[in-house]
């Protein structure tokens, strides 16, 4: 027999009413059947007892429908409903087919009246048992499908864990390995990024040490609270924290919340020996992202990367050792190879900045009045002129004070005193480690190391410069004397050159002014011609006389021995307001790099000679001394509003010796002059040279 459709009507009679004893029964046949179902199979006793009373009567109401509309829709339709419940009852198509009898069973004999046909019943039982039958062998293929799938997927990311693991543990550079791991760590989880953030023992923050993927405040933040944060929480309590509604989680800052794009988070600890060093986490764009597959994941792989974490930075401890003593033997080397104290400064340098930061350095040398010689200043690379006389900042003086070395974290925060500027005048500074060099118990200098960023130096790198400058402060102290050997001995025979031309230079051009005066006094009036050849003499004897003491003058001063071009221009500025001849002004920068020997010397002779020039030829009041660093050139003008002159006739007249050796000078030093002058319009003498030619290059 088979079934017709709703429209047909020669059975429909008989369908219905069977469909309608069906319903009615259904309450009386519950309490039979669910103690018939718990003896069938253990599988039955699981579920709630309301579950399986549930299921039942929708069975048995679905299967009355089927019956009433000569359809199997309504069962289809049951199927789907029931389908959630096979995966977690454990029930086996064997049971589930004794279940059905039971069920089917008892209806029948509930709703069978005499006269019924009972293959009308059976037909659509065994209809339904058979869609069950399909259904729960689909729905336990399905279940078996996805475990076969979650197990290959298991599989695959052990795999991968295996190759990531063995990929951080080969690495020793701790950047490259840190990176590494958030690269791989995101990979594996399949998120949109991945951070590790390891724990800064001073401040007791969490500071990010690595970082990819998405840029995120979330991730991104440079430091965050050991109390107070989802990282922080993890990196106590050594346990995961997962965030699958980051928009929603009121254990995430309002702040982060609100600025964070990510939606989901996974937190796990990196532990070490028992002992938490940091974090590692990634996160996604999407919420619910996370199980606790991925993890138990991303915590096994923690596990590794904390261990390989561990022993790059234990290599690269032992690697910083290593260059430690490699940089304490060479300085030793220095000490006891050389006593020219430029080479000792610079060697001194070149060590330190091979075991820390040094984007800026510096070396002072204490003074008998407390202030200090700041004779040795790099800045971005950059050598600078020396300091002279200078005053230390506070924070800077601590490490003279307390004979120990001493790191500013950060010159910018809110609490530490202003840090005076030595090097560039727009220097990019932020933290600073000064270490002094103790002589017995005597502060003859400082070394100090610096940094573009804050927060570089940490209480190794003091104590690793304070045993820098310990070994090196004997080869400072032995240049020094030495230095200082030099200067009394080239003073000593500067002096000696001054009493010889003052005792014989110019003495005889004295006496020959005298002879000259004498004989002026006896040529005749009416011998012009005689007249004027002993007048040029005298002129000519007088102003070599003048030279001659200018040259004493010269030789005891040293303008430039001991001095900074900008500090021989300052000297020569206070000595001509001394003799009043006419206002001076200079007008110069803060600092200057420091130019080579021979570069300074030419340009303070320039200078000199265009004021001497001044002096005897231009009649003026004032004079503008104006140095100017721009385009990587140096400019030093000297200008005056005496009478002028005709720069193309004097150049030609051959005793004009002055110009023509300023020209040689220049041309020497690898720049240009130019001299502009007209009549009544005073004069502008102009030296640009190229800084390249004229500083220090070979520490930039």
């Amino acid at each position: 027999m088979s079934p017709g459709t709703c429209e047909q009507s020669s059975d429909a009679n008989e369908r219905t009413d069977l469909a309608g004893r069906l319903r009615a029964v259904v309450p009386t046949v519950i309490p039979t059947i669910i103690p018939a179902l718990k003896e069938v199979s253990e599988a039955f006793r699981r579920p709630p007892v309301e579950v399986i009373v549930g299921i039942v009567e929708d069975y048995i109401s679905s299967l009355a429908d089927s019956i009433g509309c000569d359809s199997l829709e309504p069962m289809e339709a049951f199927l789907d409903r029931v389908e959630p419940h096979w995966a977690p009852s454990g029930l086996g198509v064997s049971h589930v087919m004794h279940g059905l009898f039971v069920i089917n069973d008892a209806c029948w004999d509930q709703v069978r009246q005499p006269g019924d046909d009972p293959q009308l019943f059976q037909w659509w039982g065994r209809e339904a048992m058979r869609m069950v039958a399909e259904g729960s062998v689909a729905a336990i293929n399905r279940k078996l499908a996805g475990e076969l799938e979650r197990h290959r997927v298991i599989e695959e990311r052990l795999v991968s864990l295996q190759r990531v693991s063995a990929t951080v543990l080969s690495e020793v550079d701790l950047e490259s390995m840190l990176q590494t791991i958030v690269d791989e760590a995101m990979k594996l989880i399949g998120a949109s990024a991945a951070a590790i953030r390891l724990v800064d023992r001073e401040s007791t923050n969490l500071r990010i040490i690595a970082l990819t993927g998405e840029r995120d405040s979330l991730l991104s933040r440079d430091a965050m609270p050991v109390h107070g944060s989802l990282a922080g929480y993890s990196f106590r309590s050594g346990e995961p924290v997962i965030s699958n509604h980051i928009a929603e989680d009121t254990r995430l800052s309002r702040e982060l919340r609100e600025a964070s794009k990510l939606r989901s988070l996974l937190i796990v600890p990196l532990i070490v020996r028992e002992a938490a060093i940091g974090a590692l986490l990634v996160s996604d764009r999407l919420r619910g992202s996370f199980t606790h597959e991925d993890q138990r994941l991303l915590s096994l792989f923690a596990d590794q990367a904390a261990t390989a974490i561990e022993h790059a930075q234990l290599y690269r401890q032992a690697q910083h050792q290593i260059a430690e003593l490699a940089a304490l033997h060479r300085i030793s080397n220095v000490i006891s190879s050389s006593l020219e104290i430029e080479d000792v400064f610079t060697a001194i340098y070149h060590e330190i900045r091979q075991v820390m930061t040094t984007d800026a350095f510096l070396i002072g040398l204490a003074r008998p009045d407390g202030l200090f010689d700041i004779d040795f200043i790099i800045d971005g690379g950059q050598r600078f002129a020396p300091r002279h006389a200078f005053d230390l900042s506070s924070p800077m003086a601590r490490a003279r004070h307390e004979r120990r070395a001493v790191i500013i974290s950060d010159i910018h925060a809110e609490g530490v005193p202003p840090v005076h500027t030595v090097g560039h005048p727009q220097t990019r500074v932020r933290s600073i480690v000064t270490a002094p060099l103790l002589k017995g118990n005597e502060v003859v200098g400082l070394l100090s190391a610096q940094s573009y960023k804050p927060d570089t130096y940490q209480e190794g790198d003091a104590q690793l410069l304070m045993t820098i400058a310990n070994h090196a402060v004997v080869a400072v102290e032995h240049a020094r004397l030495f230095r200082q050997a030099q200067s009394l001995a080239v003073a000593e025979e500067r002096n000696r050159l001054a009493r010889e031309i003052h005792d014989t230079l110019a003495q005889g051009l004295i006496a020959t002014i005298l002879y000259l005066e004498r004989l002026d006094l006896k040529v005749s009036d009416a011998d012009e011609s005689t007249r004027q050849l002993v007048d040029r003499a005298l002129m000519l004897t007088r102003d070599n006389l003048e030279e001659a003491r200018r040259s004493v003058h010269d030789l005891r001063a040293a303008p430039l021995e001991g001095r900074t071009l900008l500090e021989a221009l300052h000297h020569l500025v206070d000595d001509l307001r001394e003799e009043g001849l006419f206002s001076v002004d200079l007008r110069a920068p803060m600092s200057l790099p420091l130019f080579a020997a021979l570069v300074e010397t030419a340009l303070f002779r320039i200078v000199q000679e265009a004021i001497s020039n001044c002096r005897k030829h231009a009649d003026c009041s004032a004079i503008v001394l104006d140095v100017a660093l721009d385009d990587n050139t140096l400019s030093l003008c000297v200008t005056d509003n005496g009478c002028g002159f005709d720069v193309a006739e004097a150049r030609e007249r051959p005793e004009r010796f002055g110009l023509s050796s300023m020209f040689e000078r220049v041309t020497q030093i690898g720049g240009t002059l130019d001299i502009q002058s007209k009549l009544g319009e005073g004069t502008t003498v102009s030296v640009r040279i190229p800084l390249e030619r004229a500083t220090h290059s070979d520490l930039a």
